[in-house]
């Protein structure tokens, strides 16, 4: 069986908007009696009619192009479903290929790599899976800007996006990055621990010979963590990896590598100040404990001091 990945590689956007019209026309006059039936992963059956179906920006901003998707029974702000090739396509299914050769990080070009990357950033991401203490959200990606999945025994696991030297910073922005920054990148949460977010970083690496590389600031616990085994790795590029903020200019990079270290010696210094008071805390225990031992001691020889001693001659 072949996945909507596999099935547009020759189909445009404008052909999927138009089949999406046509649909919503149809729907729009069909008989609520008979309504069709959508069964989710879950075994959830969703009722397709057209107050759960929305034409939403597959851009962000950009309104010119849109897909058609379909919106959870108890929760409207949740997507389950996309209308693709004339029929609906789960979004587990969506994240599927049949291809064998769609292994590894594959960089995204067709619409079809671009509606998983939609689904990762947006529904995957952003509505299940972003945690409110640390995670930031991502913006949405532009229909050209630069990004891989990785793709692992059929499925989409992740993906991360990148701002190359000399492109500009917002479209409402002249100022342009000044190296090459990795802005987005996320591992889905039943594939991590796998290795793959190094991986992705290993493969950022690889595409841009720059001097010097960004990963957009703040980075996570998770990415300071991913930075800290590539360089282990390569312990020759301590100069390569940096944090940036806006542009990446001179004054907005921290080294990564010496951020690392500091990060380090800072968990040192708190683990010794833990087992400084644990030693400081049994030791006074001990002195209590001694004290009361040279009390009872004192005790015990003052009362054999009292003891009567009768010798019998």
């Amino acid at each position: 069986m072949k996945f909507p990945v596999d099935l547009l590689a020759d189909v445009s956007q404008v052909e999927l908007e138009q089949s999406a019209h046509n649909y919503m026309n149809i729907l729009l006059y069909s008989n609520p009696d008979s309504a069709e039936h959508l069964t989710l992963s879950d075994s959830t059956k969703v009722t397709i009619d057209i107050s759960r179906v929305s034409l939403i920006p597959l851009y962000g901003n950009n309104d010119k192009q849109r897909i058609l998707v379909l919106f959870s029974p108890t929760d409207l702000f949740t997507v389950v479903a996309l209308y693709l090739l004339d029929q609906w396509w789960t979004v587990e299914d969506i994240l599927k290929t049949a291809d064998p050769a769609r292994h590894g990080v594959v960089e995204v070009v067709t619409v079809g790599e671009r509606i998983v990357l939609y689904i990762l950033n947006r529904v995957i991401y952003r509505a299940k899976e972003m945690s409110s203490e640390e995670d930031l959200p991502f913006l949405c990606h532009g229909e050209k800007d630069y990004a891989k999945i990785h793709w692992n025994n059929g499925e989409a696991v992740g993906f991360f996006s990148v701002k190359p030297s000399g492109s500009l910073c917002n479209s409402l922005s002249t100022r342009s990055y000044q190296l090459p920054v990795m802005d987005s990148i996320f591992v889905r949460k039943c594939h991590r621990g796998k290795g793959f977010g190094l991986q992705m970083l290993q493969d950022f690496v690889l595409s841009f010979k720059e001097e010097y590389l960004g990963l957009r600031y703040p980075l996570t616990k998770a990415m300071y963590k991913v930075c800290k085994k590539y360089l282990s790795q390569y312990p020759g590029e301590t100069d390569l990896l940096w944090e940036v903020e806006s542009v990446g200019g001179p004054n907005q990079r921290t080294n990564i590598a010496s951020k690392i270290q500091t990060m380090d010696l800072s968990d040192v210094s708190r683990h010794l100040s833990f087992l400084e008071e644990s030693l400081v805390t049994e030791m006074t225990e001990n002195d209590v404990v001694m004290e009361a031992i040279t009390t009872q001691i004192k005790e015990a020889g003052s009362m054999e001091c009292t003891v009567e001693i009768v010798v019998y001659v």
